[in-house]
Parts: structure tokens; sequence; C-alpha cells
């Protein structure tokens, strides 16, 4: 029989946090390789928090020089808030 164990988040800041952090402290760009291997998070986790962080534009992006990835940015909403 397969034991299943309920385990609880850690406290601290979330996924979503780190991400943003991570973005926000990169003015030249980040990609999601290169968050992944920061946070320690699989990239398909790291992708669902980026699609939101692209919708609040909280963060924006841009192809890659060959035109392939995406580097991701701080947006201008996340810069304000910042400033502020």
């Amino acid at each position: 029989m397969i034991e299943i164990k309920i385990i609880s988040a850690t406290p601290g800041i979330s996924t979503h946090e780190q991400i943003l952090q991570i973005i926000q402290s990169r003015n030249t760009g980040i990609t999601v390789k290169e968050i992944s291997k920061i946070i320690n998070r699989p990239i398909s986790m790291i992708q669902i928090c980026l699609k939101n962080l692209i919708a609040s534009k909280a963060i924006v992006t841009r192809k890659n020089r060959a035109g392939v990835g995406l580097i991701y940015y701080p947006g201008k909403v996340a810069a304000i808030k910042r400033a502020s």
C-alpha cells in the first residue's frame, strides 16, 4: 500500500514573489532557465507564475537575439511600485 503524506507550505515569500524580486533586480533581463536555477523550482511552475506576472503587467517580455526564447524584464507597474 502506498503511504501519502500531506505537507504544508514552508513559511516565507511565495515562489511568485521570489520570481518578481529576481526579475526586478535584473534590469538586463533574465531567462526562465536562469530563474529556475536560482530558486530551484521546475520550469513548468515558473512559467505559470510568469504568465500571471505578465497578465498583471508586473513584468514584460522580449524575444532573445536568436528569436527563439523570451527574456523577462521588470514591467512599468513594478518600477512604479519600487519608486514609491
